[in-house]
């Protein structure tokens, strides 16, 4: 049985893909990351954010489809193909991730909260502390995840290191609900319309793609 992902659930169509290899587009009987999608509007930063996290989402799942696939069957085509599909949206997708929460949303958030000394406040600050941490822990995992997957990609291996898999699973859950229960709300909360195309402009420039072409025409704007 082949290993087939649905890439309904890797694109978001009105939106379009944030890098060019998040979204999906059939190949035979796998599913492949298509290199040629589309930019994203980037005249909306926290509509890209959170499509990112659904592509996360659905990436981490297939990475356990991917392990329970190498029990049943070994690494067979399929294996090869979802290996490197997965192999090749966490080394290119991820990392940009990291830097647009790292670089452009956490800064201003802190920004906003400096002064401000409630329960709430703290908790963001507490939560932006954590993920960042988990950044450092998902690095760590995938030193040993990557080489497994590049291993089952070219043939020479029939399974992944499982308890790093295990962990960099449970740890991603942990790490996309804290973003969409905590610091999605306070993006929304706290980001002004400078804040927000100032980070659109940072995302496009991120990812190689000149401001005028990143943003959606007649797309309405936040006051």
């Amino acid at each position: 049985m082949a290993l087939v992902l649905d890439h309904r659930h890797l694109r978001a169509p009105k939106l379009g893909c944030i890098d060019r290899i998040e979204c999906g587009q059939e190949v035979a009987e796998l599913e492949m990351l298509d290199f040629s999608s589309p930019p994203a509007d980037f005249g909306r930063p926290l509509a890209l954010v959170q499509a990112s996290h659904e592509r996360l989402r659905r990436m981490v799942e297939l990475l356990i489809r991917l392990r329970g696939h190498l029990l049943e069957h070994g690494a067979d085509h399929s294996a090869a193909v979802s290996a490197g599909a997965i192999r090749q949206f966490l080394e290119q997708a991820w990392p940009r991730h990291m830097q647009d929460e790292e670089l452009d949303f956490f800064p201003r958030i802190r920004a906003r909260l400096r002064d401000r000394h409630t329960e709430s406040a703290q908790n963001i600050l507490e939560t932006i502390e954590s993920l960042i941490q988990q950044h450092r822990a998902f690095d760590s995992l995938w030193q040993r995840i990557a080489p497994a997957l590049l291993a089952v990609e070219s043939g020479s291996a029939q399974r992944l290191d499982e308890p790093a898999v295990q962990s960099f699973v449970e740890l991603f859950r942990t790490h996309l609900a804290l973003e969409d229960d905590v610091l999605d709300p306070a993006y929304a909360r706290l980001l002004t319309a400078a804040d927000l195309q100032q980070i659109g402009r940072a995302m496009a420039q991120r990812r190689g793609i000149a401001w005028p072409q990143a943003v959606t025409p007649d797309e309405p704007t936040r006051r």
